[in-house]
Parts: structure tokens; C-alpha cells; sequence
């Protein structure tokens, strides 16, 4: 298949760049190239390209810029999806497009997850943006994945590892405070990658939850991390209102996995396990930047 892929130099659209030029031609315009927000470049760049299947990992993430700068929000988060999904139409191709559980409000009762079908409600300017581009995908792309997934970290782009990382190693014996109130899946994005690419070979359909296996609160998740890595910054207890976030973020973001496991797709495995793999393959060079930063 030839895939063309947005957003290839940011964290996901690194991993999927890699995982699926093992078995298949991929294509990954420059922003410069192919700016998703023009109806006329899109159109273009598509019938230059003529992909099997377009994978939109493009977005604007800053959750706290998004309060403030609507404009430039809807552009990316909202208008270049909608691009995306109608060029997909016109060219007869899929639309893979990346959307989170900030679609979700958060005020399910722990362990209860989020299963696809709930319905969504968001509550931040970043959440709103992300529910709106799914609905541009689902109103305009006949043959669509929309994928909600939650904390991915990986080796690009700004994570929870590295902005953990970098308070840890510049605070040594202060205390690091981190919420012990909000639990998620954190979730590799090579490993998500790989999931895209099982979805996208068979031919799946649809909105997907994909995250690791099993839950962990972003305290038990800082105080894993900094074991693992031997790093002796002492990690207390806070909760999310401490933090005085500009923007609202939910407690509960647990995803269920439930229709990649129906149909026998689901390829995610325990947080603790990836991130372990993740640790080892790129630990030594997380250190080596934290501290340089």
C-alpha cells in the first residue's frame, strides 16, 4: 500500500513513519509541502500522490495555548482534518485520523474506563477541538479510523516521561509533587503505531480505543519511572487543582480497548512492560537530555 502520513516528524508520526515503511511505501510531506489547513494544496499534494490510505497524525496539542488561541485550534485540530476527509472521499482512500480521551469529561468512577460508544464531553478548549475533528472525519470520509488514545510518551516531541525527567533531575532533593488523582494508560507510541498498522492491513473500520494494558495514577506512574531509571528525587502527593492548570483536565481518562479485542486486533500490552522496553532502548539518552536541558 502507499501511505501518506501528516504530522511524520512528530512523536506518533515518527513511529508510524517507521513501522510501516517495513512492508509498505510511505510518503511524508514536509508542512511546507502539503499544508493541510488549504483546501487546494491537499486536493493537490492527493492527486499527485494518489495514497491507498492517508494517516493524519498532524495536530496542535499545547492544551494550554488552546484556551487562548481558537483561531489557530480550529485551523489545525478542525479545518485540516475536515480537508483530510474530503480529499480521502474524492480519492477513494482511507482516513486514519488520531484523536484522544479528552473527548471525555473524566467523572466516570474509577476503574469504570470509557468504551467508544460513551458518549463524548469534553472540557477543555483542547478536548472540544479533538471531538470536533471527529466529526469532521465521520461527516466527510466514507472509509475512516478515528484513533482515542491517551498519555503516549515516546523519544520525540514533549511527553510526561521527559517533562518528568527534566524536574527530576533539576529539583535532586526537592520534592517533585504530582497528582495522585488522575489515572490513564500510558501508552508507547511505537507500540500505538504498531496497533495503527494491525488496523489499517485489516481493514478495520471505525472509532478505536487503544491504549497499554492495565492503569496507573500519574504518581504511581512518576514514582515507577524514576526507579526505574535510578533517580533518588523524593516524589509527593498532590492533587490536580495544586497544579493551578489554565485549562480543565480530566481525572478519569481510561480507554477500554473494546472493539480492536472484539475482533481480535488488539496488539497493546501492559504499561508497565512497555515502558520497561521503552527504558531500556532509550533511558540512557532521556537522561543524558533532561540534564542538558
Amino acid at each position: 500500500m502507499k501511505i501518506l502520513i501528516t504530522g511524520s516528524t512528530g512523536m506518533l508520526g515518527s513511529e508510524c513513519r517507521e513501522v510501516f515503511s517495513r512492508d509498505h511505501e510511505v510518503i511524508c510531506p514536509a508542512k511546507d509541502d502539503m499544508d493541510i489547513i488549504s483546501w487546494d494544496v491537499v486536493i493537490e499534494k492527493l492527486g499527485e500522490i494518489s495514497p491507498d490510505v492517508i494517516i493524519n497524525c498532524a495536530g496542535f496539542t499545547d492544551m494550554k495555548a488552546c484556551e487562548t488561541e481558537d483561531f489557530t485550534v480550529r485551523k489545525i485540530n478542525v479545518e485540516g482534518p475536515r480537508n483530510l476527509a474530503q480529499a480521502s472521499a474524492r480519492f477513494g482512500c482511507k482516513m486514519v485520523h488520531i484523536s484522544c480521551g479528552h473527548v471525555f469529561d473524566g467523572k466516570k468512577g474509577m476503574p469504570q474506563p470509557y468504551f467508544e460508544d460513551d458518549p463524548p464531553h469534553p472540557i477543555s478548549a483542547y478536548g472540544i477541538s479533538k471531538l470536533e475533528s471527529e466529526t469532521a472525519v465521520r461527516g466527510n470520509s466514507p472509509d475512516y479510523i478515528i484513533v482515542r488514545s491517551n498519555c503516549l510518551y515516546g523519544i520525540k516531541g514533549r511527553n510526561l516521561v521527559k517533562s518528568i525527567l527534566a524536574e527530576a533531575v533539576t529539583r535532586k532533593k526537592r520534592p517533585l509533587r504530582v497528582p495522585e488523582e488522575q489515572f490513564a494508560s500510558p501508552t508507547w507510541a511505537y507500540r500505538l503505531a504498531l496497533q495503527i498498522k494491525t488496523l489499517v492491513e485489516k481493514e478495520g473500520r471505525g472509532t478505536y480505543h487503544l491504549t497499554a494494558g492495565g492503569y496507573c495514577s500519574r504518581l504511581e506512574f512518576a514514582r515507577y519511572l524514576l526507579k526505574a531509571l535510578r533517580l533518588k528525587t523524593p516524589v509527593e502527593p498532590c492533587g490536580l487543582r495544586d497544579l493551578n492548570y489554565p485549562f480543565a483536565v480530566p481525572a478519569n481518562c481510561l480507554l477500554e480497548n473494546r472493539l480492536s479485542k472484539k475482533h481480535g486486533l488488539n496488539v497493546m500490552v501492559d504499561w508497565k512492560k512497555d515502558l520497561s522496553s521503552f527504558l531500556r532502548k532509550y533511558g540512557k539518552q532521556l537522561l543524558k537530555e533532561a540534564r542538558a536541558a
